[in-house]
């Protein structure tokens, strides 16, 4: 998967809905009620990882959760990543 260009990357991120960009990385955190709930999805986002073969780096803290999204083989963003964090988005948090 070849790197975007900086102006797709701001055309991408203009959709990517809760995610920030850390230079060549995109991130995002969440808060969940317990650690239990916490680890419940950080299991669901490696289910999506396996699934694209693109393992983000997680952090999971207590209750929160962090995952910083980059494509380290291209050196940057890729449409994957994107792909990934729109796939996120869409699970259950507020169990």
């Amino acid at each position: 998967m070849a790197k975007l260009s900086e102006p797709e990357i701001l055309e991408r991120m203009a959709t990517a809905k809760g995610w920030e960009r850390e230079g060549d990385m995109l991130i995002r955190s969440w808060q969940f009620p317990s650690f239990r709930r916490a680890l419940e999805f950080v299991n669901q986002v490696a289910a999506v990882a396996e699934k694209y073969d693109h393992h983000p780096d997680i952090i999971l803290s207590y209750r929160q959760v962090r995952l910083e999204l980059s494509t380290h083989s291209d050196g940057g963003l890729t449409p994957t990543d994107f792909s990934f964090a729109s796939e996120i988005n869409v699970l259950p948090t507020d169990r």
